[in-house]
């Protein structure tokens, strides 16, 4: 048998203590210790063994399984809430850690410089590529829990809640920039559309600030529903909100405005 095969073997052999490895140097290091996973135990000796694979077969189709594996392990260590810093630091344990074994071993098994430089032509290139798409696949990952998490806070900042079958009230609450402006058109839009609600009130109580800009972009949400046949009712104009609205000389004629929303869905039969 071949040095670079039974190399090869001791590889997949020691797998799972070379993965408990990776733990003992991050200690030695100083690095705070982390219960570690039979998951990612599991995880660390499949890589090891992949190596193993690779300098007993010397096949370079084998590369497949190391691009696969490095999106796995993003995607795990994503999962695992690991910032992308500390995620790449501990991908270098992997180097260290088999360059220390091959050591030893060449040791034993009389291994030459020539063996030596070969070993290295296929680990390194397996282990770069390993290192790009666990880059690649965290990135990823990452920007689609990131989206996930968007879209749910989106969604909660513009809830349309239907009252009875043609009822809806839209509470506003925070700050209403150009970006929230057409997500609030296009979620009342779309809401409206879906519940057939003939009125809907917009409740303002929770917003800190009125300007021209929020003015704007309100009559354009209201606009829009009118055209729909969507009646809009205005509520929630509290004392401050409204001297700023008159300071500033934006006008609401021509729009239903109410004091209290509650009195006012009392006569829809709405109350506690």
């Amino acid at each position: 048998m071949k040095t670079q095969d039974t190399l090869g073997n001791l590889l997949i052999q020691n797998k799972r203590h070379l993965a408990h490895r990776i733990d003992e140097l991050r200690m030695n290091n100083g690095e705070t210790h982390h219960q570690v996973t039979e998951e990612v135990i599991a995880l660390r000796s499949e890589l090891f063994h992949f190596f193993g694979e690779a300098l007993h077969s010397d096949e370079s189709s084998s590369s497949d399984k190391f691009k696969e594996w490095g999106i796995k392990s993003g995607e795990l260590a994503v999962k695992y809430d690991l910032p992308l810093d500390q995620a790449l630091e501990s991908t270098r344990y992997y180097r260290v850690v088999l360059w220390e074994f091959i050591k030893k071993q060449a040791e034993n098994l009389r291994l030459d410089a020539a063996g030596v430089i070969k070993l290295a032509s296929i680990i390194d290139p397996l282990l770069d590529q390993t290192v790009h798409s666990f880059s690649v696949a965290y990135v990823e990952y990452n920007n689609h829990i990131l989206s996930l998490a968007r879209e749910a806070i989106e969604e909660l900042s513009v809830p349309v809640v239907r009252l009875t079958s043609s009822l809806a009230i839209l509470p506003l609450v925070g700050t209403i920039d150009t970006y929230r402006s057409k997500l609030i058109m296009d979620t009342a839009l779309q809401k409206c559309m879906e519940y057939q609600v003939e009125r809907l009130f917009i409740d303002l109580s929770g917003v800190p600030v009125i300007d021209t800009m929020v003015a704007h972009n309100l009559f354009q949400v209201i606009n829009s529903l009118k055209l729909l046949g969507v009646e809009v009712t205005l509520s929630g104009m509290r004392p401050e909100l409204s001297q700023t609205v008159v300071s500033l000389g934006i006008s609401f004629d021509g729009l239903s405005i109410v004091g209290s929303l509650y009195q006012e869905l009392e006569k829809f039969g709405i109350s506690q």
